[in-house]
């Protein structure tokens, strides 16, 4: 993914070249809910590549991509949100008026985020191309789920003496075709929206074409991000940057639910996700800057406690998890369904979390019955808090050093489970501590 361009707006995320293109055949393109909805996105003009000069980012979830065809400049602001909108634009500095054919190669194969990165695509399931008006429709059924994708086109009439091209784009199949006639000294412009559906329901786009971005809910949630969280006044220019670019990167990690709450994901573009410990540690160190994370984040896990007890996901009551995942296809996933609980630490570093949230003034209240069933799961353990995975789809390893030669003995042997890692069990002291203190003065 050297020299890729990543976009990123909640469980969106756009990975693109420099010059804005989605090429098929690799990891780039547009994915909604761990699934890609665009595998190919290529700007012509006259069937020629785009010549890339610069591009740059405003927000996590918008940049601008700047570049050149023959005598015209070309100008592609992209913003991203369960969904995409591109706004097109051609600059004429020529002193005649210029025609341009203009497309847009579309292609959708509605791939698993986790085939895409294993270089290992399956194909299974029906997928169908139709046309309808402007708007170039691909949808897929895998079983008893579905996925859909929309392009929808749209371009601004120019009208010159004599002489008026119509707006909007031809659609034929895998292309959109504009007919792009630019006055002397003057722009054409369109704009094309993505917009997705899971299951027959449409997802309603961050950013519809047409709309005025300022008024987006992703970048009135960036304002307020930028507005309200701390900033440093210091001499040293490198701190400076550190910490800005620390807590840019923080915002863009923020992903909501359904309910308006935001939590953090682990990662960048693969992991933009709910976890249990890397979005609890996240949520720890940046109480300083914000601390409704640590709240949205213990919420969505806390909806998510365990309840049964399931050997292929494993899950057990009380347990926190360790992945969610949207995609279509569970079989992918650790344990082979969307919430995978293979995780030592995340429960106890739960409680640890409520408890250090409580210190900093904020009401704990709704999740001390999470606390105490997350408790009741440490209690299982007899003496040391211990892993062993509970069949061949799971981790081998669940603490911090997940992988599967990642934890050894002094002399270089992999460990062998069950294995009871030293940090866990200051973990476990932790959250002992944390409710203890917080049933001191209630005495519950």
């Amino acid at each position: 993914m050297d020299g890729d361009v990543t976009l990123v707006e909640g469980t969106t995320f756009c990975v693109c070249d420099e010059v804005g293109d989605v090429g098929p055949g690799g990891v780039q393109g547009l994915y909604v809910l761990d699934t890609r909805v665009l595998s190919a996105w290529r700007l012509r003009v006259d069937g020629r590549a785009v010549q890339p000069l610069t591009w740059f980012g405003a927000a996590p979830f918008r940049a601008t991509f700047l570049g050149r065809a023959g005598s015209l400049l070309v100008r592609r602001d992209r913003q991203v949100g369960a969904g995409l909108r591109e706004d097109l634009t051609l600059a004429n500095h020529s002193a005649e008026a210029t025609f341009a054919e203009v497309t847009i190669e579309v292609d959708a194969d509605f791939a698993d985020v986790f085939e895409v990165r294993a270089g290992a695509l399956r194909g299974r399931g029906e997928r169908t191309v139709r046309q309808q008006e402007h708007d170039l429709v691909y949808e897929y059924r895998w079983r008893d789920r579905a996925r859909a994708c929309r392009v929808r086109a749209g371009a601004e009439a120019t009208v010159l003496p004599g002489v008026t091209v119509l707006p909007g784009a031809t659609v034929l199949p895998g292309v959109l075709v504009f007919r792009a006639l630019v006055p002397a000294r003057g722009e054409w412009s369109a704009s094309i929206g993505v917009s997705t559906g899971v299951d027959g329901e449409p997802l309603p786009p961050a950013f519809a074409p047409g709309e005025p971005v300022a008024e987006a809910a992703p970048v009135r949630r960036h304002e307020r991000w930028l507005r309200d969280t701390p900033t440093i006044e210091t001499a040293d220019p490198q701190l400076r940057r550190t910490f800005e670019r620390s807590r840019a990167d923080l915002g863009s990690l923020r992903i909501t639910d359904g309910g308006g709450g935001t939590a953090v994901a682990a990662g960048s573009p693969w992991y933009m996700t709910l976890f249990g410990r890397d979005s609890l540690l996240t949520a720890y160190l940046a109480l300083p800057l914000d601390q409704a994370l640590a709240v949205g984040t213990l919420r969505m896990l806390a909806r998510h406690q365990g309840k049964t007890t399931d050997a292929a996901t494993e899950e057990e009551p009380g347990k926190i998890l360790h992945e969610l995942r949207s995609g279509i296809d569970p079989s992918r996933y650790l344990g082979g369904g969307h919430a995978y609980y293979g995780t030592v630490d995340a429960t106890p570093l739960f409680v640890v979390l409520v408890g250090e949230l409580s210190r900093w003034g904020v009401d704990v209240e709704e999740f001390l019955p999470h606390v105490d069933r997350a408790l009741q799961w440490l209690q299982t353990h007899d003496g040391f808090v211990s892993y062993r995975r509970r069949t061949d789809r799971g981790l081998v390893n669940q603490g911090w050093k997940d992988s599967w030669n990642g934890v050894n003995f002094a002399d270089g042997r992999l460990a062998r489970a069950p294995v009871a890692l030293a940090e866990v069990q200051g973990y476990a002291y932790a959250a002992y501590l944390a409710r203890a203190e917080r049933a001191g003065p209630r005495g519950a």
